[in-house]
């Protein structure tokens, strides 16, 4: 019998066809098809090497398995071997499980639905735009090919402009214009990074707290607005700079937005021209 306290398995895995052979966590895990046997060490009677060939013999039956390289099939035999153990008539063995997976059309629904369930909110949000949206834009009278395009096109919009929104850091600057605070703040070139246009500034908040943070863009004022429920959140506070940067990611990704919500916006215009 071998020793779990010989060196380490090299971890290797027989395959053959769906068959794949391997140990881990102190048992042999034999996986044929969708059916995964996890054997512990303490249900392994006997192990047999013969070339190409494994024969593991359990208390409750054997198994086999042919692999054309002697030496993978002798490796995965020793670490068999390093895993069993001499057990007393009184030791109670953990038992042989079995487990088998769901045919793959079934896993990919339960996935699918937990990530519904209990997933992000736009996972649930692109559940209800599937069922009840396709049906919609079918059944009300505007040309269903228009509506089922502009159905088509409507999570593309949505996503390029939410990313015109944080590339252009939009978000930040109405956080920031609700409830920021703008305070004194000291700017340091920031030559560690690769664009060469990044600063490091450091500030102190209303309640004292010191802190140092990066912003890419420096105001004509030494100041920033910070989120004071964030304070990490931080805008130098610029003119026309900000509308620059606006611009050249709205021509990067907002533009392309834009285009793909055109359709749904031609379906939204006949179908309030046909119920008028």
């Amino acid at each position: 019998m071998g020793d779990s306290s010989s060196k380490a398995s090299a971890g290797v895995v027989l395959s053959k066809g769906r068959t794949r052979v391997w140990v881990e966590r102190e048992a042999l895990h034999w996986m044929r098809g969708r059916t995964t046997v996890t054997v512990p060490g303490a249900q392994i009677r006997r192990v047999e090497v013969a070339g190409q060939s494994l024969t593991v013999a359990l208390f409750e039956g054997v198994m086999t398995l042919r692999h054309r390289n002697e030496a993978m099939v002798a490796a995965v035999g020793a670490e068999i071997e390093a895993i069993m153990r001499d057990t007393g008539p009184a030791e109670q063995r953990k038992p042989v499980q079995r487990r088998s997976e769901r045919v793959w059309p079934l896993r990919v629904l339960a996935g699918l639905r937990d990530r519904v369930l209990h997933g992000s909110p736009w996972w649930r949000r692109a559940f209800w735009y599937v069922v009840l949206g396709l049906p919609l834009v079918v059944w009300l009278p505007p040309e269903p090919s228009l509506g089922v395009f502009a159905w088509f096109l409507l999570p593309a919009s949505v996503a390029l402009l939410r990313l015109w929104v944080g590339m252009a850091g939009l978000d930040t600057r109405w956080v920031l214009w609700r409830r920021g605070i703008t305070v004194r703040a000291r700017y340091e070139s920031d030559w560690s990074s690769e664009s060469g246009s990044s600063y490091i500034v450091h500030f102190r908040t209303l309640d004292g707290q010191e802190v140092t943070e990066h912003a890419h863009m420096r105001g004509f004022r030494d100041e920033i607005r910070y989120d004071p429920q964030d304070p990490s959140r931080v805008l130098a506070p610029t003119r026309v700079a900000w509308l620059g940067e606006t611009l050249v990611a709205f021509l990067g990704t907002g533009i392309w937005g834009v285009a793909c919500g055109i359709p749904a916006v031609l379906w939204l215009i006949r179908l309030l021209g046909l119920l008028s």
